[in-house]
C-alpha cells in the first residue's frame, strides 16, 4: 500500500473511530482468558480511548501511535499529527469492541474491531520499546468479516 493510500485509510478510520473502546471479555464469562501480549493490546485500544475522549491529541500521536504512523499523517493532512488527531478522531462517547482474538506474532500484533457505527477495522501494531503501538489501520467493508 502506497503511503499516501496508508494515511488516507489512517484518517478515514480515525475520523470513524471517535474513540475506541472496551473487550468484552469481563462482561461475558464464555470470553476466552487473555493473554500477557493480548492485554498490552487492549491496553493501547484502551490508551486511545482515554486520550481520545480528553482531547489529548498529542499523547495519541507521542505515545499510542508508531513513529511511522505519525509520519504519514503529517505527510497527507499537511499539518501536525496531534492536530489532525484532533480534529478526526475526538469524541466523548463513541466506542469500539475488539471482535476476534488479538493475534500476536513476535513484535506484530492484530485486532479486529467493531465501531459503534457497525464499521469493522484491523488495526495492526508494532511492539516498540516494550510497548505496543498501533502502526497502521486498514479499513474492512461493513459487513465483512
Amino acid at each position: 500500500m502506497s503511503r499516501r493510500m496508508r494515511a488516507l485509510a489512517v484518517m478515514l478510520v480515525c475520523a470513524a473511530l471517535s474513540a475506541c473502546g472496551s473487550d468484552d471479555t469481563e462482561s461475558d464469562p464464555s470470553a476466552e482468558t487473555v493473554q500477557g501480549s493480548e492485554r498490552g493490546v487492549l491496553a493501547t485500544i484502551d490508551a486511545l480511548q482515554t486520550a481520545s475522549r480528553r482531547g489529548a491529541g498529542g499523547r495519541i500521536c507521542r505515545d499510542v501511535f508508531t513513529r511511522d504512523l505519525v509520519r504519514s499523517i503529517e505527510t497527507s493532512a499537511k499539518r501536525s499529527c496531534s492536530t489532525e488527531v484532533r480534529k478526526r478522531l475526538f469524541t466523548r462517547k463513541a466506542s469500539i469492541s475488539v471482535q476476534r482474538g488479538i493475534q500476536v506474532k513476535g513484535i506484530t500484533a492484530s485486532a479486529i474491531i467493531r465501531e459503534q457505527n457497525g464499521n469493522i477495522s484491523t488495526l495492526h501494531f508494532l511492539k516498540q520499546a516494550g510497548r505496543w503501538r498501533i502502526d497502521r489501520v486498514t479499513p474492512q467493508k461493513a459487513g465483512h468479516q
